[in-house]
C-alpha cells in the first residue's frame, strides 16, 4: 500500500511504497532497508521510523499523514494529489554500511522535493 509523504510545509511530495520511495511521477527514487534509506546507487541517505523520514543528519525531512513518530512541529497538511501509475522497479543495489546515527534534530534545511534525485 502506498501513501504520500509530506514535507515541512505540509505539501504531498513523494510516495512511500512498501520498501521504497517514489517521486510524484511514480519512479523509484530511494530504497528502504530496515530503518535505513538508501539512494538508487546504494548510498546511505537517511532513516525512516514510525512514518517519519530523516535526512543524513537525522533531521526530519518528511512524514506520513498518520505517522506515529515525533515531529518538531505539526504543519498543516495540504490536499492529496491522485496517485500516479507506478513503473517497474530498478534492481536493488548493494547497500553501504549504516553510519552512526546522530541525535534527533529539528526540521531539515534540505527540501524533500530535491532530496532524492531521479537517476
Amino acid at each position: 500500500m502506498s501513501a504520500w509523504v509530506y514535507g515541512r510545509n505540509g505539501q504531498a511530495t513523494i510516495i512511500h511504497d512498501n520498501d521504497c520511495f517514489r517521486s510524484s511521477h511514480g519512479h523509484v527514487v530511494a530504497w528502504i532497508n530496515g530503518n535505513s534509506v538508501y539512494s538508487l546507487t546504494g548510498l546511505h541517505v537517511g532513516w525512516y521510523d514510525d512514518g517519519v523520514l530523516y535526512d543524513s543528519g537525522n533531521n526530519v525531512i518528511g512524514f506520513l499523514r498518520d505517522c506515529t513518530g515525533s515531529l518538531p512541529s505539526q504543519p498543516g497538511i495540504g490536499g492529496t494529489p491522485g496517485t500516479p501509475g507506478f513503473g517497474g522497479r530498478p534492481g536493488r543495489p548493494g547497500f553501504d554500511g549504516v553510519p552512526g546515527r546522530p541525535g534527533r534534530g529539528d526540521w531539515s534545511s534540505k527540501s524533500l522535493s530535491n532530496y532524492f534525485k531521479e537517476e
